[in-house]
């Protein structure tokens, strides 16, 4: 199993840090990450520490934290700013060691990309991404409905069908089986996918309440991956868990179970043994599936903005005018990079935006709409 970097606790005394015990001795308690939740997503800073002669300055990255993510990934522009260093996109970035609040991390490497069109997506800056394998050396919790992140030492019991599941698949991240009314897929937990709810290849061949129609697109590295979108006729489940007629989107690649899935579960991960454990909020609410609402555009970033590289018909964005090759500045008075953090995605009622066409200025207000109901 390919391996990042080793954790280990730390104890803050005056203000140093103190020597860690010898590694059979090693254990760590539950320990509450500094991260933050932004629309679904958990965001971890990570601390460079301060080299002897070096200047202090601000040494936090904000990565966000992927299970679907199988390797790591910083921007070259957040790398020149905590180190003074310029390093070409392509490369390879060794960290040392660094702590995330108490706990410190060594061995920390991630490949230099640039990753502004990520955060110009996600409305928020991002300075790298953070595999899935980071944690391989304890129990790594995700709580949805605390919005944070912990991490302890121990390990999963042996997987029941119940609440603990055999997390292995076709490599080093965690799948899951999911059955349905006619057949079972195994698919990869994925909490970089936030917005979406269960996504997978060959959509016609699933019965579902209407035809799949076009939504939208996913942003990746090197594409756009458009989507269609449409709501299961029968149920899903996972153990004993009834998934009620999900929201189920196209891909013509990996199959996920998205964050709007995950966000009803509690999700230790047993990286070392490949288990799952996920407990729910609450167990006698049912598991239901919102509406799926959007603006109906496929955008491209560009510049500190988005390209609209596809209207989608009869869509919240067909009705208000908006046409392909406007560029959207600005979402409800914020710009693209900086927008509203919540800390379950819901979509507002309204959106205006900002956009430019053919270099003119103008305010376009959608009123948004279920595409899925």
């Amino acid at each position: 199993m390919k391996r990042m970097f080793a954790l280990i606790v730390v104890l803050l005394a005056a203000g140093k840090l103190a020597a860690p015990p010898p590694a059979a001795a090693r254990t760590i308690d539950p320990v509450v990450l500094p991260s933050q939740m932004c629309r679904g997503y958990f965001f971890l800073p990570v601390t460079l520490d301060v080299r002897d002669g070096e200047t202090a300055q601000d040494r936090t990255l904000w990565f966000l934290y992927d299970t679907g993510a199988s390797a790591s990934y910083v921007d070259p522009d957040s790398i020149e700013r905590v180190s003074g260093q310029r390093l070409d996109s392509g490369v390879r970035a060794n960290f040392g060691r660094v702590t995330t609040g108490p706990v410190a991390l060594t061995g920390l490497r991630a490949g230099v990309r640039e990753l502004d069109h990520l955060s110009i997506a996600l409305g928020r800056e991002i300075d790298g991404i953070l595999e899935y394998d980071a944690f391989e050396d304890v129990l790594l919790t995700l709580d949805y409905g605390l919005g944070e992140m912990r991490v302890e030492s121990g390990a999963l019991p042996r997987p029941d069908g119940v609440t603990v599941f055999d997390a292995n698949g076709p490599d080093t991240r965690p799948w899951i089986r999911v059955s349905f009314p006619d057949r079972t897929r195994r698919l990869l937990i994925d909490s970089g996918a936030a917005l979406s709810p269960i996504v997978l290849r060959n959509l016609e061949r699933y019965d579902t309440v209407a035809p799949p129609r076009a939504t939208g697109a996913a942003v990746r590295f090197a594409e756009i991956e458009r989507r269609s979108a449409a709501r299961l006729a029968g149920n899903a489940q996972i153990g004993d868990n009834v998934l009620i007629q999900p929201v189920i989107e196209s891909t013509p690649e990996t199959e996920i179970l998205g964050g709007q899935a995950m966000r009803h579960f509690v999700w230790t991960f047993d990286q070392r043994h490949e288990r799952v454990r996920m407990v729910r909020h609450d167990p006698d609410t049912p598991i239901t599936f919102e509406p799926l609402i959007t603006h109906g555009l496929v955008l491209v970033p560009q510049g500190d903005g988005m390209r609209v590289a596809t209207v989608i018909a009869n869509s919240p964005a067909f009705d208000a005018g908006v046409l392909t090759g406007d560029v959207i500045t600005h979402f409800n008075g914020r710009t693209m990079r900086d927008r509203d953090c919540s800390i379950d995605g819901t979509p507002p009622e309204i959106l205006d935006l900002s956009l430019l066409r053919n270099g003119e200025a103008m305010d376009v207000r959608l009123t948004l709409y279920p595409l899925v109901d």
